[in-house]
């Protein structure tokens, strides 16, 4: 049987083993806390979609962590509204971060409750970035559509940019010129697609309320100078 005749060869052996154990889980450990990037794409720009379930979280922590945009949730129906909507938007007036307004339609509403309601709310100061309409409910009947169309229609007339959460094949049912984004596994079509909801369990390296995943992440859909001349330089 091998003998080692030197008594510190085995203990150097053995720190040593731990030292790289140690370093592996290290690096496991700090990966899990990475920010979460889209897969197999090299996205100009990432964002993160807040709402009032977070409780604060700091806009000049984002920028400073490669978030280039966010969409803050806003209005449901004719009686919801964050709490937090207000409170975010005013944070980054004090950043270079683009913000968009994200607003849920329901079936417990018309096109008009929807509209005044979000006007009331929101007001004027929606962002740069485009409107997000965004199906409450899981069905999608022609009728819901149509009415959801009709929403996006009122907001077409105010002169803002409209992007809607469903498949591009519902396209001829909505106002020419409103985009569309998508939940899609992999990077999806630029023609169809303005932007790409590519996580909802995404997390946001040094931000503490974001850390842990649970968020929901975007990325625009086009090149890095498309982005900067739409919205804004990046941050990262």
């Amino acid at each position: 049987m091998k003998r080692f005749h030197h008594k510190y060869t085995l203990p150097a052996i053995l720190l040593m083993l731990a030292i790289a154990l140690a370093l592996l889980f290290n690096g496991l450990f700090n990966l899990k806390k990475q920010t979460t990037l889209p897969p197999d794409a090299n996205s100009s720009a990432i964002g993160v979609e807040l709402n009032q379930n977070y409780g604060y979280v700091s806009m000049h922590e984002l920028q400073a962590n490669g978030i280039s945009f966010v969409y803050l949730r806003s209005t449901q129906g004719r009686s919801y509204f964050d709490d937090d909507y207000l409170s975010y938007r005013d944070q980054i007036l004090g950043t270079k971060l683009a913000f968009g307004t994200s607003v849920a339609y329901s079936d417990e509403s018309t096109p008009q409750q929807h509209y005044a309601y979000f006007m009331k709310k929101v007001g004027t100061n929606m962002g740069s970035l485009p409107i997000m309409v965004v199906p409450a409910v899981s069905e999608r009947r022609l009728g819901y559509i149509k009415q959801m169309a009709q929403f996006t229609g009122m907001l077409v007339n105010t002169g803002k940019r409209v992007m809607i959460d469903l498949p591009v094949k519902y396209k001829k049912y909505f106002p020419a010129g409103v985009l569309f984004i998508t939940a899609s596994k992999r990077e999806p079509n630029k023609l169809q697609y303005a932007f790409w909801q590519y996580t909802t369990n995404g997390r946001v390296k040094n931000v503490r309320e974001l850390e842990d995943g649970g968020v929901i992440m975007l990325a625009y859909n086009g090149t890095v100078t498309q982005y900067k001349q739409k919205y804004g330089q990046l941050t990262q």
